[in-house]
């Protein structure tokens, strides 16, 4: 049969299509799973009041998908906690709480797409010296060519 079904059509080649219910349709990018994400990252707080830990940034190449972000200060009931998705000069906050106890995970469960030279960033209100903190992050890496 004739059509965009047919891979001996000219078309057929220049991407994937999609049939939306009434038209076959040409398909944007699709996400395709190359890696997982998996960081936890341990610091220990200065002697502010708050303090911060970030992950890598997305490196060329890559997207990275994220669905998880989690962070805890082990030693003290943090005042808040602020998680952010940050490109460039613009933070974006993912969650902000200030109903978290010491040693309980605050959680973003959702999706966020970062592109080259996004990172996540937690920041943590109330910290004293010497506190362990901890930032964790779920998800998978997608390549770009």
């Amino acid at each position: 049969m004739s059509g965009i079904t047919d891979p001996t059509e000219e078309y057929f080649k220049d991407g994937c299509w999609g049939w939306d219910g009434s038209q076959w349709l040409k398909q944007g990018i699709l996400f395709g799973y190359n890696d997982v994400i998996q960081f936890l990252i341990t610091d220990t707080a200065g002697g502010g009041e708050s303090d911060k830990l970030s992950s890598d940034a997305v490196p060329n190449g890559e997207l990275w998908v994220v669905h998880n972000v989690a962070a805890y200060n082990l030693n003290h009931a943090p005042s808040r906690i602020v998680i952010f998705h940050i490109r460039g000069s613009i933070s974006c906050p993912l969650l902000d709480t200030t109903t978290t106890g010491a040693a309980i995970w605050t959680i973003w469960n959702g999706t966020t797409v970062m592109k080259v030279g996004s990172y996540l960033r937690a920041y943590f209100f109330g910290c004293t010296s010497g506190d362990t903190l901890k930032l964790a992050i779920l998800g998978y890496k997608v390549k770009v060519t």
